[in-house]
Formats: C-alpha cells, structure tokens, sequence
C-alpha cells in the first residue's frame, strides 16, 4: 500500500507503480490502458496492480475524508515519447543549471588600468574562477580590434596591449564559464591613452587614504567626478598595515569607478610597508619596472604624461620596516633620480613620496630628515617643480624653496602635503613654520593639478568639490601667482 499525501494528483502505471503529476482528475476511459490519473482530496491508499483487463485495472482509494474511483486515459506513443523526454531532460537541465552556477566565474577586484603610455595599456583584475582563461577586447580608433588571451598569476589576470596609437579606446574583461563560454565580467569601459608632449592633461594627486571609511568612498566620488586623466598616490593606501587581504575593501571597491578608467600610480607608505615590507602594494598593480638597479622593481619607478615627467619614490627605509636602507637613498636612488630628471625633455617634473620634510603637523619635519639628506639637493639641480606627499593628515603648501630658504617664485620648489585623503586629520602647529604659505586642517581633500606646456594650475579640492586653495605657476615667466 502507498500512502499518497492530501490534495496531490498522481499517476501509477501498472509496470512499475511509480507515481507523477496527474494530467485529469477523471480519465473517461480504462481501455487499454497504460497510466491511471487520480486526485486526492485527502489522505489515501492505493494499490498498484499489474497489467490486466479493465477489471484487474482498476484501482479503488480509501480516503479518510471522501473517496474517489482512480480511472485510466490512454496516451499516445507521442505523448509518451515527449513524457520520457521531459523525465530524462529535466534533472539533467537542473544538473547542468547546477553546475552552470558552480562554475560561474566571480570578479574580486578590479577592472583596473594601469602603466598610462601614449602606445600600451595594460588591464588587471583578480576573479575566482574554476576555469581559468580570461580575455581582454579592445576597441580603438577607427573601429580597430585587439583581444588578449590571458592566465592568471596567483589569482590576478594582467593584460597587456603594446603598439597603440594615440586616441580613445574600450574595453571588456571575460572570464570562461562552462563549455569554453566567454563570460563578459566588467566593461564595457573607456580609457584615453597618456597625452604625448604638447598636450594639455589634468592630474590628482592624494594620500592617506585607505581605511574603507564612508569619508573614503565620499571622496573618492568627488575625486572622480573631477575627471583626471592620471591619478599619483602619495602612500598609506591601505590601512591598518597594507595586508593584501584589505586591499579590496579599503582600495579596490571605493574607487571602483575611477581605477577602471583612469591609470592609478601608487608610492609605498609607512602603513603600506606593514606588511612584508610593502609587497602587497607591488602584487596588486601593474608598475614600470624602471627603477634603479639593485632595487626591487617598482618601489622606485617614472613614466611621462603630456609635458611632464612623474617620479615615485620609496622613502621608507629599512629600519623602519622597509626595504631600503638610507645609504642605498644617497648612493643607488639618488643618482638614480639625477638620471631620470636630467635626461629627459619634460618641461614640468614632479616627485612623490610619503614623508614630508617640509611640513609643520603632527609628524614633524625632523622625522623625515634622512629623505631631505638624500634627495634634495638633486631635486633642486634637476628642476623639479613640485613636491607631493603624504604621512601628515591634511593639506599644506610652502613658499618656493631652495637651500632650505624662501625664494622669489619660480625659483625653487613648492612642497605639497595631500595627506588628508579620507582616514583622519592632523592639526597645523601654531604658528605654522614660515614657509607654510595655506594650509587646511579641517576638511578631507585632494590635489588637482591642470597642465599645459607653459602652465599649471594647482587647487586644492575640499570633500565638497570647493576649491580651498589655488596656485598658479607660469613656466615662461617663471614665477608664480597665489591668490
């Protein structure tokens, strides 16, 4: 006997017994039948009985409530037919469903542009992924396409596009997915190649910022809505100790929707180099490996950009949890940098680096001597014009500077602290040092720089999208104008 539950309609074929949905509550007919179909209305026995005549084919239920008379339909060979295939097709459309999902690849982090050059680009993400293949297809101007086929390295994809031509281009990242399907992962998105000499860019610049705070993400908003064309990082990206597992949340998601578009160049910071002095950082972006020899790759690095030549330093030294000693500073970076700053037609040059050594907050400007003994006198005889750091949390801006004195404009170099990048804020000492010329210590904020061939016009943007300073240097005339 069968227990069949309240209110189900089941079928019992006189071969197996085995039950299904029910088709008809009243089948007309017991002829020659091959399936019987019932409805319950309650709970009830029924008996299957082997193949007979219409006699031995008829089933009677009991039911507690009511009882009913189970009939028989016959079905065509057809129906059958289309009935088997629906029972073998059915689990196997959910198995295969099963494993589509299982086996769908997920995006982590990124998609992230990186290495700005007027002729390469490259694209970088991390995804889990059973099948491990993934692809990049790019789209430039005049409709021209390229594909990369890629395979992860310790989980990160990275492609790479070389001999480009300058203009606009789009992008998609894909992962594979069942059945050597291409899964469309992020795109599609739009990056610019780097402005070549003679054209006009715009550049931000900022630090201390990583704590995966709503201040953060709130700044990080108003800094895209700037639209850069490149963005430099003064080091503290990630806190507390810049360990790879808080990268995608204090980095990776607050600036999804700028790092995606806009090349993204870091510099270690203090927090940074927390952890294994600092390799988190290297692992997760795509650097110039330009540095000077006997360096590990990408602590130290430049690339050019429109009239301007970028240099990133590591000025985190070995005692301190980083990976470079002070006498390595002054006798392998330092000339180094002399090389990379001379050698060069950039008719702007800009350094950055985590500590300031000309500040007047919370880390003082001694904390910060050994950078000042090993790279200034190279800035100053390589005609850099800005300084950029961090390590202090709020902005400040000096009076040209030279020989540690006050200098007419134009004559020696700006110092910028953009430190207040979302995590905390440091008080300016009062009085402030004499060569403090504006400082903010109130507000989140951010350094953007507009430059042209003869021009640059520095401000500083508040959490509100207000400019809060402003600072304009000629280079034909070789002075500067504050206001």
């Amino acid at each position: 006997m069968v227990a069949v539950p309240s209110g189900i309609g089941i079928c019992v074929t006189p071969f197996s017994g085995r039950s299904g949905r029910s088709l008809r509550s009243e089948p007309p007919s017991l002829k020659a039948a091959s399936f019987w179909y019932a409805r319950f209305d309650s709970g009830s026995m029924i008996r299957p009985i082997p193949r007979g005549n219409v006699s031995q084919q008829r089933i009677l239920c009991q039911s507690v409530a009511q009882g009913y008379t189970l009939m028989s339909k016959k079905i065509s060979k057809t129906r059958r037919r289309i009935a088997i295939g629906i029972l073998v097709l059915a689990p196997l459309t959910a198995v295969g469903y099963t494993w589509n999902q299982r086996t769908q690849p997920t995006l982590l982090t990124g998609p992230m542009v990186q290495l700005p050059a007027a002729n390469a680009l490259a694209v970088s993400w991390t995804a889990r992924a059973v099948f491990t293949a993934g692809w990049v297809e790019l789209t430039g101007p005049a409709g021209s396409h390229r594909e990369c086929r890629i395979e992860p390295d310790n989980g990160k994809y990275e492609a790479r596009f070389d001999g480009l031509t300058p203009g606009a281009y789009t992008y998609t990242i894909f992962n594979e997915g069942l059945f050597w399907r291409k899964v469309a992962m992020s795109g599609p998105h739009q990056v610019r190649q780097a402005a070549t000499r003679g054209e006009g860019f715009r550049f931000i610049a900022f630090g201390d910022s990583g704590n995966g705070s709503n201040t953060q993400a709130n700044l990080a908003t108003v800094l895209t809505r700037q639209e850069p064309d490149v963005v430099i990082h003064v080091g503290d990206l990630v806190y507390p100790a810049g360990a790879a597992k808080d990268y995608r949340l204090n980095f990776f998601e607050p600036n999804a929707a700028l790092i995606r578009s806009v090349p993204f160049m870091p510099s270690l910071g203090n927090h940074d180099v927390a952890s294994d002095q600092g390799r988190p950082m290297l692992e997760a972006f795509t650097l110039p490996e330009n540095g000077p020899k006997g360096i590990e790759p990408e602590r130290n690095y430049y690339f050019d950009y429109g009239d301007a030549r970028f240099v990133a330093l590591d000025s985190n030294r070995e005692t301190e949890g980083g990976a470079i000693t002070h006498d390595q500073m002054k006798t392998v970076v330092a000339p180094w940098v002399r090389s990379v700053l001379s050698d060069c037609d950039a008719r702007w040059k800009f350094v950055y680096f985590h500590h300031p050594f000309y500040t007047g907050s919370s880390h003082a400007a001694e904390g910060a001597a050994y950078v000042k003994e090993a790279y200034v006198k190279v800035f100053e005889e390589s005609g850099v014009d800005v300084v950029f750091c961090g390590h202090n949390h709020l902005f400040e801006r000096t009076a040209p500077i030279k020989a540690d004195q006050i200098v007419s404009d134009g004559q020696g170099i700006v110092y910028v602290t953009t430190g207040a990048g979302g995590v905390s804020r440091y008080p300016e000492q009062d009085p402030p040092p004499p060569y403090i010329r504006a400082f903010n210590d109130t507000v989140f904020s951010f350094t953007r720089v507009d430059v042209t061939a003869d021009r640059l016009e520095i401000r500083q943007i508040n959490e509100f999208g207000e400019a809060i300073d402003t600072y304009t240097i000629s280079h034909q005339a070789k002075r500067s104008e504050p206001r």
